[in-house]
């Protein structure tokens, strides 16, 4: 008996592997692909109509129909189709304010026996935007902006990094623009027009370049504040990065690899009058080369971490962080913070270590 186990098995495969296909192939589609070309932002929404014919043995009911975004709609009956009838699926694409450039839509159709696929794609070219879609941050009177944050992610030694933000007079007067500083890395490099004639436009450049030799690592933020005609607008600029090492220097196959010993903290329940408590992390490398700690940041008052061991860790060695928790400096309720790592591991030159505790009256 067991010997023909096997064989059952093989055959029931078989069954259920043609019934996938025939219900895979329900709907045959004389066209599954549209390209529209090229079509402008502005021109409305474009529609291709689908044809299909049912092709299983049983009716067919068409369930849904999705486009993956809200520009995407779909046209379609929702009453059976007998086996060898046809009918249409009309796919209307809006282009508006989606991106410029090539675009593709995937279009998944579920019906009562399958789920299968239709595609449309084309390019947008751009449609000329107002003045409050270009610049829609009003930073004081007539000043308008793109944005006022920029994060750079990664700020590596030996390697300068720039952006822009694009400002622009919307008054009939001249403008008079000074940016003030109110929180400084030491290390951002601006540039900007002093004056702005009426209706004129003009650039805030601004970027980091660390020197190969500089002992930098950690947290950049720079913080600004526009004087407008001497009147200082209520929206700062912020510009941030973390500094690290130049990773092509450690490209090597055999570089440095942190790994710690857990990756979240808990500090449980403590009374606001309790003592500071602390906990210990360690810090392996599991690489073939030197690891050196960088830096060590926390971005909660409350908990504070500090190397207790060596900051340069040989391979298949180890260090120590302590984590402290005062809780006495922390408001009621949940307490949660993390703890940030910088190294010259060229893969993770950041290592985050999560904290969380909890205060009692």
């Amino acid at each position: 008996m067991k010997r023909f186990l096997p064989i059952f098995i093989i055959l029931l495969t078989a069954v259920f592997s043609t019934l996938a296909a025939e219900q895979g192939a329900a709907l045959d589609f004389a066209l599954s692909r549209h390209d529209f070309g090229t079509i402008a932002e502005d021109g409305g929404a474009v529609c291709q109509k689908f044809a299909f014919t049912n092709k299983a043995n049983k009716p067919i009911v068409i369930l849904d129909v999705t486009g993956g975004c809200s520009c995407t709609k779909a046209k379609f009956e929702r009453q059976p189709v007998l086996p060898s009838k046809g009918g249409e699926i009309e796919i209307c694409f809006d282009p508006m304010n989606q991106p410029e450039g090539s675009f593709f839509r995937k279009i998944v159709i579920t019906t009562s026996v399958s789920r299968q696929t239709i595609s449309i794609s084309g390019s947008i070219t751009p449609r000329k935007k107002s003045i409050e879609e270009q610049y829609p941050l009003i930073l004081g009177g007539a000043l308008r902006i793109e944005q006022n944050y920029h994060s750079f992610g990664y700020v590596e030694h030996g390697k300068a990094i720039g952006s822009s933000f694009g400002i622009i007079n919307t008054s009939d007067t001249p403008l008079t623009i000074t940016l003030i500083a109110s929180q400084e890395s030491g290390h951002l490099s601006l540039h900007y027009p002093k004056t702005l004639a009426p209706h004129q436009s003009g650039v805030i450049d601004f970027g980091y370049n660390l020197a190969a030799e500089c002992n930098k690592y950690g947290t950049l933020q720079d913080i600004l504040y526009i004087d407008i005609n001497s009147t200082r607008s209520p929206y700062p600029l912020i510009i941030n990065g973390i500094a690290i090492d130049n990773r092509k220097i450690n490209t090597d196959k055999e570089w440095q690899k942190i790994q710690l010993s857990e990756n979240f903290i808990k500090f449980g329940t403590s009374k606001h009058s309790n003592k500071a408590v602390s906990r210990h992390i360690t810090v392996s490398n599991i690489g073939l080369e030197p690891l050196i700690i960088r830096a060590i940041e926390c971005d909660n008052k409350a908990f504070s971490a500090a190397l207790v061991g060596k900051s340069v860790v040989d391979s298949d060695s180890e260090s120590l962080i302590e984590v402290r928790f005062n809780p006495s400096t922390a408001d009621f309720g949940a307490v949660v913070g993390s703890i940030m790592i910088i190294t010259n591991d060229p893969q993770q030159p950041s290592k985050r270590l999560k904290v969380t505790a909890i205060v009692e009256k």
